[in-house]
C-alpha cells in the first residue's frame, strides 16, 4: 500500500496525467485483471489513492515515479550545463 507520505511525494513528482502512462506500462507487462481486461484509469487512481491494494499496480507506480524522478535529474543537469557556460570571447569589430 502506497502510504500518504509516499503519495505526496510522487503528487509533486506526477503532476498530472500519471495514471495513462501507468496503464500504459501494466499492458506493456502484460498485466490484467483477471477477466483479462486492462486495469482501468480509475482502478489505477484508486490504488495510488489507497482505497485499493494491487502490488504490481503499486510497483509500476514506484517504477514510474523513479523514471520520472531520474528524468528531472538529467534535465536539471543539462540546464545546468547550458547556462553554467562562459560566455565566448568577443570580437571587436569583425574586421581583419
Amino acid at each position: 500500500m502506497i502510504k500518504t507520505a509516499e503519495r505526496k511525494k510522487m503528487k509533486k513528482v506526477f503532476k498530472k496525467g500519471y495514471s495513462k502512462e501507468v496503464q500504459e506500462k501494466l499492458n506493456e507487462k502484460g498485466v490484467t485483471t483477471q477477466k483479462g481486461n486492462p486495469y482501468g484509469i480509475s482502478y489505477i487512481t484508486h490504488v495510488f489513492n489507497g482505497r485499493n491494494e494491487n502490488p504490481e499496480i503499486e510497483e509500476t507506480i514506484i517504477e514510474l515515479y523513479a523514471e520520472k524522478v531520474e528524468q528531472s535529474k538529467e534535465s536539471i543537469k543539462k540546464k545546468k550545463e547550458i547556462f553554467s557556460t562562459k560566455k565566448p570571447e568577443a570580437d571587436t569589430s569583425g574586421l581583419k
